[in-house]
This record gives C-alpha cells, sequence and structure tokens, in this order.
C-alpha cells in the first residue's frame, strides 16, 4: 500500500500523464465552447435553471460520501498495519532471564528498537541519536 511515485512502473506514469493532459485538454475546449457559444449558454442556463440547489445538494453529498469511504478505507489499512505491527513485535521480542538473591526468576522483555521504513523516520531517528550525543557531552 505504501507505494510512491518512484516505485510505479514507468508505463503507469505515462498512462496517467496521458489522462491528465486529454482531461485538461478536454476541460479547455468546453470551457471555450461555452464562453463563445450563445446557444450552449442558454441550454446550460435552462437546463439547471430551478434545478440549482438540487444539483448542489447532490455533489455535497457524493463529496461527503467520498470523504466517508475514503476514511474507512484509511482505517482499515491502519488496522492492518496494527495487526501486522504486533506480530513483528512479538518475532522481535527477547526474553531473558534475572537472577537476584532470591530464588524466583522474572522474565525481563526486551524490545528492540524498529528500523524505520521510509526517510522521515531515518532523519527522525539520527535527530534522536544527534540530540543524545549532545546530552552526554554536556
Amino acid at each position: 500500500m505504501g507505494r510512491s511515485w518512484r516505485d510505479t512502473p514507468k508505463f503507469v506514469k505515462i498512462v496517467l500523464l496521458l489522462q491528465a493532459t486529454v482531461i485538461v485538454g478536454l476541460s479547455a475546449w468546453i470551457y471555450n465552447e461555452y464562453m463563445n457559444n450563445q446557444y450552449l449558454q442558454m441550454y446550460l442556463f435552462s437546463l439547471f435553471q430551478g434545478k440549482g440547489s438540487v444539483i448542489a445538494i447532490i455533489g455535497f453529498g457524493g463529496l461527503l460520501g467520498t470523504a466517508f469511504i475514503g476514511i474507512l478505507l484509511k482505517a482499515g489499512n491502519i488496522l492492518g498495519e496494527i495487526e501486522h505491527l504486533s506480530e513483528t513485535v512479538e518475532d522481535r521480542t527477547v526474553v531473558t532471564l534475572a537472577h537476584t538473591g532470591r530464588s524466583t526468576l522474572m522474565p525481563i522483555l526486551q524490545i528492540k528498537q524498529v528500523e524505520p521504513v521510509d526517510e522521515i523516520g531515518r532523519l527522525h531517528g539520527s535527530l534522536q541519536r544527534w540530540n543524545d550525543r549532545s546530552k552526554r557531552q554536556k
């Protein structure tokens, strides 16, 4: 899921750029046609006359529905990542036994640092190390 623009195949990039070019070209053509064609202006005015509020409500409902679906899909993606994270934590957990003067043994859990996945995580880690070193030198 966490793919970036660099990881996408060249064919997909070409298709997306071609689609964007076609959409912009058709939008400019329709706008130019509307501005220069009096009959198209009258037709669209008569078509939407009295229906503007209904179209606005339907458009706003579609926008809200799209946002709601996006939020649900993102929440499902986050829950999947959390579930996957719990599996990896179990694999990286080290149990050591501490020996004290008493006869009971107490397990101590040690969780290893997780390697950062992206550049921001690596930058944050290096800033934390720099901060720790500067505190130790004082």
